[in-house]
């Protein structure tokens, strides 16, 4: 055998020999031309999302953008030419004959199979082989017709290649649907945060637990709280085999979410701030107006807390439960984003958020809320670790069952 007649190290059973080399347009039709429709729904490069559409707008043919060229037909390939390493590549399987992609995208029409064709284009391999040939620093762009030259490998035998589309097609849906559900839950989430906490200037929410009643408490936050600040702790300064654990106020953007229950980093430095069971943290640097207010309630007291966070302590958690709190600042965040300082790295401090209004009922409520949240978190979780998950083996895939 050749020594450019490879094989991938994992395969289906009743397939062998080698994988032959082949130009991309061997495997595909490129940008097949067609006539548009008078209205059609555009597909620009902010609708596709991984492998998924995500949305589209409709157009008029005479008023729509120039860019709107590519008429698709189902089970076509769109592969993203503008910032290629993005991967947002589509396999159309829509129903409707009145979708029309940008010209930011290349339209392949499979002589292969379909899904075969767009898990080959995801690989890593490829999407290097694509930089390589792009143009451009800040917006590398490949054309079409070097993208239509570039090599690849693929089995001769059809069924080989309709048997691995059929089976990353399987992975895919699945993904799909935890992103969906997940999806669908972060929606509930942000719309339970809207209605189960008053609006501002109101005492009584839209949505309420039957065996709550009356209004809630009005007050300053400044009033059922106590403020301080984390001590210096350089991120050089966590380690693995550290003696206390620790948070870095960068983790509050990446790691957690409203509750923690469970700190994993850990630091030998031992003269900093230390938590205490219902406090909320908040990161003061690098918060931005356009972002999300990152307030998070640790239940685990001894817990070092580094530079940059803000530690919110309630004076009686008989009276305020931190969950509560937490999800209370957020139910308030643009209230508290109108509050930060600075120009290109903003800031947000004690004094930013010491006069903040807050409404708040009995603990037993505010419990029994923190509760219902805390239940919706662990669902959006789950379906996160399975997207994580199913990810982590797609890729293992594509490298083992690609050339």
């Amino acid at each position: 055998m050749s020594a450019d007649r490879k094989v991938p190290e994992i395969r289906f059973k009743g397939f062998s020999g080698g994988w032959k080399n082949s130009e991309l347009h061997e495997l595909a039709l490129f940008n097949p031309k067609n006539e548009l429709p008078e209205s059609f729904n555009y597909v620009d490069l902010e609708s596709v999302k991984g492998t998924s559409l995500i949305g589209y707008r409709v157009e008029i043919k005479n008023k729509a953008p120039s860019r709107a060229q590519r008429l698709a037909q189902k089970g076509d390939v769109f592969y993203q030419t503008v910032r290629p390493y993005q991967k947002n590549n589509y396999l159309f399987n829509e129903d409707g004959d009145d979708y029309v992609f940008s010209t930011g995208y290349a339209q392949l029409r499979p002589y292969c199979d379909g899904h075969f064709l767009l898990n080959l284009v995801q690989r890593d391999p490829f999407v290097k082989q694509v930089l390589d040939n792009c143009t451009g620093t800040s917006y590398p762009a490949i054309n079409a017709f070097v993208l239509a030259t570039l090599e690849v490998s693929n089995p001769e035998i059809e069924a080989e290649q309709t048997q691995i589309g059929n089976y990353f097609q399987k992975l895919d849906t699945l993904i799909n649907q935890h992103q969906k559900k997940h999806d669908k839950l972060c929606n509930i989430k942000k719309a339970m945060l809207e209605k189960m906490f008053p609006k501002q200037g109101e005492t009584i929410p839209e949505i309420r637990f039957r065996k709550f009643s009356g209004e809630w408490k009005s007050d300053i936050l400044e009033s059922v709280v106590s403020f301080y600040k984390g001590k210096n702790l350089p991120k050089s300064s966590i380690q693995d085999d550290g003696v206390f654990p620790c948070i870095h106020y960068g983790e509050l953007f990446t790691k957690y979410s409203e509750v923690i229950e469970v700190v994993t980093s850990r630091t030998n430095q031992n003269d900093n701030f230390f938590s205490i069971s219902n406090d909320v943290l908040m990161p003061t640097s690098d918060v931005t107006p356009k972002g999300l207010v990152k307030s998070c309630c640790i239940k685990q007291s001894g817990v070092v807390l580094g530079g940059d966070i803000l530690i919110i302590r309630p004076e009686d958690k008989n009276v305020i439960d931190g969950a509560f709190l937490s999800r209370f600042i957020r139910s308030r965040e643009q209230q508290v984003l109108q509050n930060v300082t600075g120009t290109t790295v903003f800031h947000l401090y004690a004094s930013s958020i010491e006069k903040l209004d807050i409404v708040f009922p009995f603990i037993e409520e505010q419990n029994a809320i923190s509760n219902y949240f805390q239940k919706l978190d662990n669902l959006i979780n789950q379906h996160q670790q399975q997207i994580t998950k199913l990810n982590n083996i797609k890729q293992a895939c594509l490298s083992k069952m690609f050339v």
